[in-house]
């Protein structure tokens, strides 16, 4: 693969000497990041040119941490690309252009204060990583479900309240991540029957939300190795956890009291993390156990 390497160049503006180069693959005109995420030499042009379109054998562009406010309509023409990063750009909704991109696998555009994921989604049928982490989502639309490929879905930190039945049609999802690191963030309090259809789903990431109860329907996940729910309002660990094979459990900072009756199956979890309290009692329990 053909690659230009034009990353923390100090770029005032985009380099119109690209359009020189034949068969040019992946392009690369992203500002690197440092200590304390501090941008390292950054790009901060703000247009891209109506000649982008004559890369026309592009699969890989990254345009993350620029000055980038839209996107040309000749954009659409570069119907090779399967992989674009707009991360941290000054996009605030995903341009229109993007959806005329059929042939896109990887969408990433992490903190661009996107509000809203349209309906056109689902023009994107062969996409399979979406990243929509650290924006402002308030919804995600059922038109979600017709991203048959899609097999990671990141939405941290956004301000997502529910998601719609129709996640359950995601029959190819490995990785949900839905938690958040800021406390008026997502805020899911319920999780809808239909995740029980999920059977490839490996990874979910709910921590810091509102969530009480988990629906039993998630034991038919038969392939999902790591639950974090860190900072919810559970008052239990659900007893039907036992029918799955976790490797990792995260129950940290919930209002739980006691450990189930089954607690057996807890020690076997690899990378298990709970409130001091409730490590104690596993402690205790299991040293009686194997006293008899």
């Amino acid at each position: 693969m053909k690659t230009l390497d034009y990353s923390s160049k100090d770029l005032k503006e985009f380099p119109i000497e690209i359009f020189e180069q034949k068969d040019v693959e992946a392009l690369d005109l992203s500002t690197h990041t440092g200590h304390w995420d501090t941008w390292l030499n950054p790009n901060i042009f703000s247009t891209i040119p109506d000649r982008i379109n004559e890369i026309r054998n592009l699969k890989r562009l990254n345009l993350s941490r620029t000055e980038v406010r839209a996107l040309p309509e000749t954009f659409r023409d570069l119907k090779n690309l399967t992989f674009l990063d707009l991360s941290s750009t000054k996009l605030n909704e995903i341009p229109g252009v993007v959806f005329q991109l059929y042939n896109l696998e990887t969408l990433i555009m992490e903190d661009c204060q996107i509000e809203l994921i349209p309906a056109d989604i689902l023009k994107l049928k062969n996409l399979r990583v979406l990243n929509l982490n650290n924006d402002r989502i308030k919804g995600i639309p059922a038109e979600i479900g017709k991203l048959d490929k899609l097999e990671e879905l990141h939405l941290y930190n956004n301000l997502l309240v529910e998601l719609p039945k129709e996640i359950g049609e995601l029959r190819n999802l490995r990785i949900l991540e839905l938690g958040s690191y800021e406390n008026d963030r997502n805020r899911i309090n319920i999780l809808p029957r239909e995740i029980g259809n999920l059977k490839k789903l490996e990874y979910i990431h709910l921590g810091n939300n509102k969530l009480k109860t988990l629906p039993i329907e998630l034991a038919a996940c038969v392939s999902l190795k790591k639950l974090v729910l860190w900072s919810n309002e559970f008052e239990e660990i659900p007893e039907w956890l036992s029918e799955l094979h976790l490797t990792e459990l995260n129950f940290y900072s919930n209002p739980i009291k006691e450990i189930p009756a089954n607690y057996g199956f807890l020690t076997k979890i690899k990378d298990l993390t709970l409130d001091e309290r409730l490590d104690e009692q596993l402690a205790e329990k299991s040293k009686w156990w194997k006293f008899w």
